[in-house]
């Protein structure tokens, strides 16, 4: 079995290998849960960039290990920005302990967005170096398209989640 496939068979089996059914319709995932959609995210930007790229499976590889490369630099950005995120959702319930922090976490979230933003573009620099006109703006036109891709991995997982769920 080539790299490809075996990449998009894990891609496709992630959801069956879940341990079950979990608090699916909280607004914060555990950890776990955390961790497998961080996978599939990554194994589905790994497989549509490789794809818009016509890569080999040597070079799928090695593009997912860039990715995740990327990603480590990432995820403690997000970590936080789900943090402040928390906060807000806090304040919007009404918590008034979470009153005076609202400013402060909507200021930090914004910075978080653009220096995610920075290293997205520093990503797309990366990937795109070298490469014809037609190939950088698949590179491109992938890239703008994933984070609406997860968000709709994100709602479908969080759907199946509670179709099981008892």
């Amino acid at each position: 079995m080539n790299a490809r496939a075996l990449l998009l068979l894990c891609f496709l089996a992630a959801p069956a290998w879940a341990e079950g059914p979990t608090k699916a319709a909280a607004d914060d995932s555990s950890p776990e849960e955390r961790a497998q959609l961080e996978q599939r995210a990554r194994l589905m930007a790994t497989m549509q960039i490789a794809e818009a790229l016509g890569l080999d499976d040597a070079a799928t590889l090695k593009l997912k290990d860039t990715l995740t490369r990327w990603d480590t630099q990432k995820a403690p950005l997000r970590q936080e920005m789900l943090d402040l995120a928390q906060v807000l959702r806090r304040a919007g319930r009404g918590d008034t302990t979470a009153y005076n922090q609202v400013d402060p976490a909507i200021k930090r979230i914004q910075e978080i967005r653009t220096q995610l933003q920075q290293i997205d573009q520093a990503l797309f620099q990366q990937l795109s170096a070298g490469l014809p006109p037609q190939k950088k703006a698949k590179v491109a036109l992938v890239m703008a398209k994933l984070p609406q891709a997860m968000r709709e991995m994100v709602k479908t997982g969080k759907a199946l989640q509670r179709e099981a769920s008892p």
